[in-house]
């Protein structure tokens, strides 16, 4: 008669068995075993395939706390994840609909009238979809600057808009964001305020000459050009060389041309005397200078002072035809 192995000594082998790393000599012993041995049978088929019937009642327990965790957890983020877009979509439509987006001034058409130190504001905006939400002003030195906010279009914003201010002393100019559109009771043009802004003290400074030279967009009349500088005596000139040829038919328009964008370049360049232009015409070159004192006569005081007041230059850029 076989000694019948202890169970303990088969139950380690159960490992081993189930992953088929034991002996031929093994399985066998194993298996006479569990043939007639139900408990250690029972244990081996619970180790090939675990269920939750040979949990204690503990295990059982943790388990179902731990799912019921995790289903209030994913109600909790399910909530979250909710009221967070609930919230984003609130926030959205409360700036589309009520706060509004600043809108740049160029957008909005406006009239303005300043009595001392009232200012009025009416328009409406260029896009039709939208609406003028809040005007915000700002204050310095008599000089009072407007920005705006827009909304989307509806029953509680609709079309035109009417605002208005009172400084703390007269008002000598009106700016929405940098553009200066009133000065000391003249009406500023978009071109006029880009060209004042522009303005600089030495004419040796060709990026700033540039900035100018775009500002007045004079390669829209005369086309392209090169530039030379004379900086050495006074009077101090800027000369463009022309790179397109004029007709003799043209030769009187690209003329007054011309002198109108000197009149301009002398006014708001402090030291700059003269300016020429050199051009090509039916084969040879030709030569114009206009001097800063035939800009003073034609602008009936001195060229200089019209460059340092904003709204001395709009009356000499009206003068001209170059206010549009």
């Amino acid at each position: 008669m076989k000694h019948k192995l202890p169970c303990e000594l088969i139950q380690d082998l159960f490992p081993s068995y189930i992953d088929g790393l034991t002996s031929d000599v093994t399985n066998e012993i194993v298996e006479e075993h569990i043939a007639e041995c139900e408990d250690c049978r029972n244990r081996l088929e619970a180790m090939k395939e675990p269920s939750v019937q040979f949990m204690n009642s503990q295990d059982k327990e943790e388990i179902d706390f731990l799912k019921k965790t995790r289903k209030k957890n994913q109600r909790i983020l399910f909530g979250s994840i909710i009221l967070s877009i609930v919230m984003i979509v609130g926030v959205l439509a409360a700036k589309i609909f009520f706060i509004g987006s600043h809108v740049y001034s160029e957008m909005v058409a406006c009239d303005i009238t300043v009595d001392g130190n009232r200012l009025s504001i009416t328009g409406v905006i260029a896009d039709k979809s939208l609406s003028i939400s809040s005007v915000k002003y700002e204050e310095m030195d008599g000089v009072v600057t407007v920005s705006f906010k827009a909304v989307k279009k509806s029953p509680f914003y609709q079309g035109e808009f009417q605002s208005e201010y009172e400084a703390c002393e007269n008002i000598t100019q009106v700016c929405l964001d940098e553009r200066i559109v009133w000065a000391q009771g003249e009406t500023i043009s978009a071109i006029t305020s880009a060209v004042y802004q522009t303005r600089h003290p030495y004419v040796g400074a060709m990026p700033e000459n540039g900035r100018t030279a775009m500002a007045l967009n004079i390669t829209n009349d005369l086309g392209n050009f090169t530039n030379e500088l004379q900086t050495t005596t006074e009077p101090y000139g800027w000369k463009l060389i022309l790179e397109n040829e004029i007709s003799a038919s043209q030769k009187e328009k690209k003329e007054s041309d011309m002198r109108s964008y000197a009149y301009i370049l002398l006014a708001v360049i402090d030291n700059l005397g003269e300016v020429s232009y050199e051009y090509r015409m039916d084969g040879e070159v030709h030569l114009l200078t206009v001097k800063a004192e035939e800009a003073t006569v034609f602008a009936g005081q001195d060229i200089k002072e019209c460059g340092s007041n904003v709204a001395m230059l709009q009356k000499l850029m009206e003068k001209i035809g170059l206010d549009t």
